[in-house]
């Protein structure tokens, strides 16, 4: 009985499983139809499609949507979702159409949405897990994404590069180095270094990638059929080892031996090359010279002292004039070294051997079943499903398949995480996960229509961007009747705009940009560490320090120790693609406020710099300083209270025998200044 039960069991993993109706007829697998636009009553409100269908629903409810936000609350928003950072004292309160175009050619622009791309994508300047090795060349990959974003290349095209930039052709050096520099989105992931079991190493890697490139860019959970047939979406179990052929048939590593070392794409030119080669032959020429100088001092070290074998230091008995040689030579030997040309390179993949794989039973690489030649999953999209080639290893094939405007998952998964990184909530709260355990839209048809307009329009981000800034939905301000608190408790229906609290780099930033220690320069590391180096020694510390002025995006992400400031609020897993960043009210946060060396600095500064303007009386200084914190005059109470709060803090601090002077009140007020709700949230 058991026996029978084991075969039965065994015919039922290597078979191939029937597709049920309802995983074909799911939501998100049905082809992208533009729908009609609806009509509604309130024709007045509306300034483009997006409100339509926003208001449609709104009126079915019978809500009407929240009046528009004050002009200094919208512009603050725009400047936090466009650039990340505030508007300056000086900037004028332009009409939305302006300050967009303004900010979106910016390049601080693609620094803002490059950080949300990183996210999704699960960037990190460290391994992680066991061996916390240094990935020194990740820099690369993420001011890739910030010149993409900055330049708006279309979408598809991204994806191409980031799936198999290695495979497609090029115009230049400069465009074959940003393909290859693109590939680092395979590469990025955290890998078990130490791992015993080779070839489980190597399926746990291409797991991950499949895992990522799935949530990622599909927004299915393509991981979960490793062991079994998807329990909810349709995803048999052949397929996922069908897929994973193709990252199998993809170089990610150069060796598995312990510690195993991932693939890097060489960046240089035939010039850094031949550099290289010549410098090489000046180090083993040194090398043969001082060997050969050795060789001949210790025989000449023998005759001399008629030894007949060399004392354990033979150089301790040279002459002056030896010793003084040797050392010039060693001397010699020591700067080639040091003047070695570094070449460049980038992390990545490259393509490997054409290979199928057999289906794992139960996930285990030691059970195999029937091999399963190379292809897509059927349910995921038209286009190419049938076996890919022996001679290609399918990853060209699969990111066309993947960058198709036929596919019905790419379009309508970064629609949402655009709509998401607006609003705070994607249309699709489940914004990794699409699959019948995700969520349903709240506004299928609008979620369609972005996702047709969004391809008919070149899969331009910016434009996407400005469609959705400029609709009268966006511009909402975030009080809320008290019909939409009954009837819309939760926003689903976005009858207002969103109450947000600024995310960790942005908090950052801004305090740095108001104190105006802020550097804008772009590109490029702040963190020098050796590659493959592991960022924790022995003693399991890490020495990375953040002491950096740059944007916050410039600054390491460490796995398994991310930056204190960024942890405390609500930076993401930097292992796992997070395309919803959680947001959470601590006490710690209030005491990070209150005692961080950070922002004792930064409120230092900030205060130096009110003091250090051309003399004024404190309620012109007090004006300045609600025009850098809130981009807004002070009301006559606030003015009062905080011209008293500095008077008394000045008492209280003469009483302590402080040398401060009026740098501590001053310092104490805009540390209270920004604590303030006003500060850390949009409105």
């Amino acid at each position: 009985m058991i026996c029978r039960l084991a075969i039965a069991c065994l015919i039922l993993l290597t078979s191939q499983p029937t597709l049920s109706g309802e995983g074909v007829t799911h939501w998100a697998l049905r082809p992208v139809e533009k729908p009609p636009l609806p009509e509604v009553d309130n024709k007045a409100w509306i300034k483009n499609p997006v409100d339509l269908f926003v208001l449609a629903r709104l009126e079915e409810a019978d809500l009407e949507p929240s009046p528009p936000a004050s002009t200094g609350d919208l512009q603050r928003r725009l400047f936090d979702d466009l650039i990340g950072l505030l508007p300056g004292p000086d900037d004028e309160f332009a009409s939305p159409e302006i300050t967009i175009h303004k900010l979106m050619a910016t390049p601080q622009y693609g620094e803002r949405w490059a950080r949300h791309w990183l996210d999704v994508v699960r960037y990190a300047d460290s391994n992680g897990l066991d061996e916390n090795a240094a990935h020194a060349n990740a820099w690369r990959y993420r001011d890739y994404v910030v010149q993409s974003f900055n330049s708006d290349k279309p979408y598809d095209q991204f994806l191409l590069e980031q799936i198999a930039g290695d495979l497609l052709p090029a115009t230049d050096q400069a465009q074959t180095h940003t393909n290859l520099i693109a590939t680092g989105f395979l590469a990025l992931g955290p890998k078990v270094l130490a791992e015993p079991d080779k070839t489980k190493m190597e399926m746990d890697i291409i797991d991950e990638q499949i895992d990522t490139l799935g949530r990622a860019l599909l927004g299915m959970t393509l991981g979960c059929a490793r062991c079994h047939d998807h329990k909810f979406d349709p995803v048999p179990t052949d397929e996922y080892y069908a897929l994973a052929g193709i990252f199998k048939s993809t170089r990610t590593m150069d060796s598995l031996e312990t510690t195993a070392r991932w693939h890097e794409n060489s960046l240089s030119t035939p010039e850094e090359h031949k550099l290289k080669e010549n410098h090489d032959q000046l180090l083993a020429a040194q090398q043969k010279v001082i060997a050969a100088f050795i060789e001949k001092a210790n025989q000449q070290l023998l005759v001399e002292h008629k030894l007949k074998q060399l004392p354990p230091k033979p150089e301790e008995q040279y002459s002056k004039a030896t010793r003084e040689e040797l050392a010039r030579l060693q001397n010699t030997l020591e700067r080639l070294q040091a003047d070695a040309p570094v070449l460049p390179f980038a992390m990545g993949v490259t393509d490997g051997d054409a290979t199928n794989l057999p289906v794992f039973l139960r996930g285990n690489h030691e059970t195999p079943g029937a091999l399963q030649q190379r292809r897509f999953p059927r349910a995921l999209g038209t286009g190419q499903v049938d076996p890919i080639g022996d001679d290609v290893s399918g990853r060209l094939e699969l990111a066309q398949w993947i960058a198709s405007q036929d596919n019905p998952l790419t379009a309508r998964v970064m629609v949402n995480r655009v709509w998401r990184w607006h609003f705070g909530r994607g249309l699709v709260a489940t914004t990794d996960n699409f699959g019948k355990l995700g969520a349903k839209p709240t506004h299928p048809e609008l979620l369609d229509w972005l996702a047709g307009w969004f391809v008919e329009n070149g899969w331009s981000v910016k434009k996407l961007n400005r469609l959705i800034l400029n609709s009268a939905t966006y511009q909402m301000s975030s009080q809320a009747s008290p019909e939409a608190i009954e009837r819309d408790p939760n926003n689903q229906l976005f009858s207002r705009a969103p109450l947000r609290r600024i995310e960790a780099e942005p908090l950052r930033d801004a305090l740095l940009q108001i104190s105006n220690l802020l550097d804008l320069k772009m590109g490029g590391y702040v963190w020098t560490f050796p590659n493959f180096k592991l960022v924790f020694d022995h003693t399991s510390e890490d020495a990375t320090t953040y002491a950096s002025n740059r944007r916050s995006i410039y600054l390491p992400v460490i796995r398994n120790h991310v930056y204190s400031l960024f942890e405390l609020f609500d930076f993401p897993d930097p292992s796992t693609v997070t395309g919803h960043r959680t947001s959470s009210t601590v006490a710690p946060q209030g005491l990070f406020l209150m005692n961080s060396p950070f922002v004792l600095r930064t409120t230092e500064a900030l205060a130096t710099r009110l003091l250090n303007e051309e003399p004024v009386d404190s309620g012109q200084r007090l004006t300045r300083l609600y025009a850098l914190v809130y981009h807004r005059r002070p009301s006559a109470q606030e003015s009062k209270n905080g011209i008293t709060f500095v008077k008394q803090f000045a008492e209280m601090d003469n009483d302590r025998d402080s040398n401060k002077g009026p740098l501590a009140s001053w310092q104490a007020l805009c540390q209270v200044l920004i604590s303030s709700n006003e500060f850390l949230y949009l409105r």
